[in-house]
């Protein structure tokens, strides 16, 4: 089997970025984009930028919670700091580490135990994800005929199927084999479909599709795992239930208020109910992994058409995407001074590798 190029899908990804960046500059009026930039709010500027430590520590607090379920409790301050440094590494970095690779190992080293520790991330990470997902269909509702739009009632019906399909997983018992074998079928259906054509480009195409089912599959069997092994360890303190939802639930609330403040440091007020109908749809689409370091230039391009939706000109949404995108690389750029002080015996690949190895 042949590797991944990684320097290869690192340029294609760049390539991409350019052309979305290249296309949203050239749909709006860049006068219009300089005019806007010259009417900052500096109290909203300022405050923009304040919630970004109170987003980072809510995520924290509920992460720490987690964790603290292993007995040893580590201090929150630690948490954060390697919070920035996974940070650092999902956003800033063209790493083959990802942020909750980093911290579920950072976090492993200080309680010595790595399989709790990726669980703690893994449970952090779900239930937000679980949160969004009902956020995307129901949050609509605000301002119910956007779901008029194809571009909100899709990605509404796409979280739903989700949901489901992550209940029959985790519920059904003998699930995943259902799955493989109807899978299997299905790939044996196309195969035979394209030998009667006799077209190899056709074969060579679904040879590339079982492949990234394989792959998908693989991908679910481990999130069974995970997803059977958390609730293990959620039942052991039934409060934890509650927190977890409070603190995801405050966690969204900050994510709506960072992209509306963002738009008031412009003197743009949008309507503030059909911002917050559309701000989880925008992060669900957004979450689609086109381009690097933090899906920079697709991030932006799905702000400008979703806020066209309600009337928000392309100019003043891209102004505000660019507001949250320097947020994004100074958190980052905290990251790395974090990184670079914090106590290390040798680089991190070197580190992991040797966890690999040991595993």
């Amino acid at each position: 089997m042949s590797k991944k190029n990684p320097l290869k899908s690192i340029l294609i990804k760049v390539v991409i970025s350019f052309c979305f960046f290249g296309v949203l500059f050239s749909f709006v009026q860049t006068e219009k984009l300089f005019a806007i930039f010259s009417r900052i709010n500096w109290f909203y500027f300022s405050l923009s930028f304040a919630l970004v430590p109170v987003m980072l520590l809510a995520s924290c607090l509920k992460w720490k919670l987690i964790l603290d379920l292993h007995g040893e409790k580590i201090p929150c301050s630690k948490l954060l700091k390697i919070y920035l440094i996974g940070y650092l590494f999902s956003n800033i970095l063209p790493s083959t580490f990802g942020g909750d690779v980093v911290r579920s190992y950072y976090s492993g080293k200080i309680i010595n135990n790595q399989s709790f520790s990726a669980i703690a991330v893994f449970i952090e990470r779900f239930t937000g994800i679980i949160m969004l997902l009902f956020l995307v269909m129901l949050a609509p509702l605000m301002h119910a005929k956007l779901y008029r739009e194809p571009y909100i009632y899709i990605p509404g019906i796409l979280a739903l199927s989700l949901l489901l399909l992550m209940v029959w997983i985790w519920r059904v018992y003998n699930s995943m084999q259902i799955l493989h074998r109807i899978a299997q079928q299905f790939i044996f259906f196309l195969y035979k479909m394209a030998e009667l054509t006799n077209l190899k480009v056709l074969i060579s195409v679904i040879h590339a599709l079982e492949k990234s089912y394989l792959n998908v599959f693989k991908r679910l069997k481990k999130l069974r795992a995970e997803m059977t092994i958390a609730v293990s360890i959620i039942r052991k303190d039934t409060s934890l239930v509650v927190k977890l939802l409070l603190l995801t639930v405050g966690f969204y609330l900050l994510t709506l208020l960072n992209v509306y403040v963002s738009f008031m440091a412009f003197d743009i007020r949008p309507n503030f109910l059909e911002a917050c109908a559309l701000v989880p749809v925008i992060l669900f689409v957004a979450q689609i992994p086109v381009t690097l370091l933090g899906n920079i230039g697709f991030y932006e391009s799905v702000f400008v058409l979703y806020f066209l939706i309600i009337d928000i000109p392309g100019a003043e949404t891209l102004a505000m995407g660019l507001l949250l995108r320097l947020k994004m690389i100074l958190t980052g750029v905290a990251g790395y001074f974090v990184y670079i002080t914090y106590s290390h015996s040798k680089n991190l690949g070197e580190e992991m590798r040797g966890i690999d190895q040991n595993m």
